[in-house]
């Protein structure tokens, strides 16, 4: 996984970066622009246009990439630039799971459940990883990290909102693995400390 991640950095990150840096765009600029475009997905999931909410999806994902590496290239790295990017990460993540919610509300109240389940999994995936490194330990442990969860969410939208509803189903048992074993991993080191 690492692998791709790398490969798409270099062939899609890295270009657009540069030309960040080059126009001098703050890093909290680019970082409200991707909650601009979390709220684009969420009213496209909201009325059922689900491959356009995941196109707006994606775009919020490299939005969310390119703010840290233009901080880093621009030595704009600051504690309350982080602090502020997490914290739209989650909002822009709720965002999401709501445009699903008031769908599924409307057209399939059956499979509301499975979209709390899988944003309280999303959220406690990150939550154990923010806890964590806040105790000095980083428990970057677990497939279902962020980026993976977008790739999910957006197979999903392809596959329609029945198919969406299956893959709610993995994001919650594969976030709630994730969470349990980031909680695991944290006694044990915690122990060795």
């Amino acid at each position: 996984m690492n692998k791709i991640k790398t490969i798409g950095r270099r062939i899609f990150v890295k270009p657009v970066v540069r030309v960040l840096v080059m126009l001098n765009v703050p890093p909290m600029v680019i970082t409200m622009f991707s909650l601009i475009l979390a709220i684009s997905a969420f009213l496209f999931y909201w009325r059922g246009l689900f491959l356009i909410g995941a196109l707006f999806l994606i775009l919020c994902g490299l939005f969310d990439t390119f703010d840290g590496e233009v901080a880093r290239q621009t030595d704009r790295v600051t504690k309350i630039g982080g602090f502020l990017d997490s914290t739209i990460d989650r909002i822009n993540e709720f965002i999401i799971y709501f445009g699903l919610f008031l769908y599924y509300h409307t057209h399939a109240p059956h499979a509301t459940p499975w979209v709390f389940l899988a944003l309280f999994g999303s959220m406690m995936v990150s939550y154990t990883r923010a806890r964590g490194e806040g105790l000095g330990i980083s428990p970057q442990i677990g497939l279902f990290e962020r980026f993976i969860r977008i790739v999910f969410i957006c197979i999903g939208s392809v596959l329609g909102p029945t198919g969406m509803v299956y893959v709610l189903v993995i994001l919650t048992i594969g976030t709630l693995h994730t969470m349990i074993h980031r909680i695991i991993f944290m006694r044990t080191k915690s122990k060795q400390s």
